[in-house]
């Protein structure tokens, strides 16, 4: 299958980052976001921006005065290239759409003509959220690292990365300037587990702020939250996106110590509460890896049997460098495109086909990229093998045993 795009319209987003130049992005002039460690970002998809040993006491300080901030700011008007934001430009190279594209539509969508606005005149204007309340998580994910869960932090014994929360003075200082926000995402660490996660939502509910904000939570999803439900259902709206990377027992091994068969419980019972609330919308996700690539379809037919295939989405995970999917076996994405394929002969949702098929040919683009230079994808099989018996030897769990594929992979 040809990597090279085919001739389609445009999206709106995809219009809307043409209106302007291919370094606009709207996020850095409406968004406060951080890290779970501290760190701030342009959003949730780019590089730090300020590291921790330079914030301010203020994160809404950093935000509309930071030198680097601006500075980016200045990039984006006049065109030039914003290095924090690769991961956008490698995703719109390779597949016309991005976070970058995504999140245009939608501004334009809550406040038609702010983007406009900003361009012409580089207003700073708050108007979203991207806040990580912590570092503490219950699972220790392959793809993760001890900036975003305090498990594997405490299985690397990395000093550095001890259990951190959103401090009052900054949750504080985000309320205050709260009141015309109309987007806010957080994820962790696992939200479920933080406690400023539950205080924001009460504020936000309390203030009368709830109503005009669009909520999205991502979430491991191995904890019920059903109880929660009433208060989320005070936003205007409210998404769950719950992180899903495998439908059967390679799950217990990519989400340790997570295991299938809880997920599937808490999943059939928050899908069941969910009904329940006019606002409250669920999501499933998966971040497609070197260690999941075979299960892509297999996450599809589960969640087809739970009812919530319509809000499934995946991605690809970059970063760690060897956890890419492309270091899967040609053959393993071969088998998925021919699983798509007889999927998608039975389905009768034409453009669920069309952005799986869009999306294995990104995983050909992946694997053709790294098997461009056999000495880095050798690099990152060594670097992946030593990881695998770092969790072999502290998880006592091999991988050869839950991912069928691997010891091919590291025989090539």
């Amino acid at each position: 299958m040809s990597n090279v795009k085919s001739s389609v319209s445009l999206t709106s987003g995809e219009l809307l980052t043409n209106q302007y130049n291919k370094s606009f992005c709207i996020k850095p002039f409406t968004e406060i976001s951080n890290s779970a460690t501290g760190q701030r970002m342009l959003c949730c998809r780019s590089e730090p921006v300020i590291g921790k040993d330079e914030v301010n006491s203020s994160i809404t300080e950093d935000f509309y005065n930071h030198p680097s901030m601006n500075e980016i700011r200045r990039k984006m008007l006049a065109g030039e290239e914003v290095e924090e934001c690769w991961i956008c430009s490698k995703s719109e190279n390779t597949r016309g759409t991005s976070h970058r594209t995504m999140i245009m539509e939608q501004f334009e969508r809550l406040v038609p003509g702010l983007a406009d606005d900003i361009f012409k005149n580089g207003t700073i204007d708050l108007k979203s959220l991207d806040i990580r309340f912590g570092t503490k998580c219950n699972l220790a994910c392959v793809m993760c690292g001890p900036g975003s869960s305090s498990l594997i932090a405490k299985e690397e014994q990395e000093k550095d990365f001890e259990i951190v929360d959103l401090n009052d003075f900054s949750l504080d200082a985000i309320k205050k300037h709260s009141e015309g926000i109309v987007l806010f995402k957080t994820t962790g660490g696992e939200p479920m587990l933080l406690p400023a996660y539950k205080k924001t939502l009460e504020f936000f509910v309390e203030k009368g702020y709830a109503k005009n904000i669009e909520f999205t939570t991502i979430t491991n999803g191995t904890i019920d939250y059903s109880d929660l439900m009433p208060l989320m259902n005070e936003f205007k709206h409210f998404k769950i996106s719950h992180s899903i990377d495998a439908a059967d027992s390679q799950y217990d091994y990519v989400r340790w110590p997570g295991t299938m068969k809880r997920l599937e419980r808490i999943h059939k019972s928050i899908s069941k509460n969910a009904k329940q609330y006019k606002n409250i919308r669920l999501q499933f996700g998966a971040t497609i890896h070197a260690l999941n690539v075979n299960q892509t379809i297999k996450i599809v037919k589960y969640l087809e049997e739970l009812g919530e295939y319509d809000n499934y989405s995946a991605d690809m995970v970059y970063s760690p460098d060897y956890m890419q999917p492309g270091l899967a076996p040609k053959e393993v994405i071969d088998e998925l495109e021919i699983e798509a394929i007889k999927w998608a002969s039975n389905s009768n949702n034409s453009h669920s086909h069309k952005e799986m098929l869009d999306f294995i040919n990104t995983l050909r683009y992946n694997y053709n990229t790294i098997n461009s230079s056999i000495e880095k994808k050798q690099e990152l099989l060594n670097q992946l093998e030593a990881k695998t018996i770092f969790w072999k030897q502290k998880r006592k769990l091999d991988v050869r045993d839950y991912v069928p594929y691997y010891k091919a992979m590291q025989s090539k």
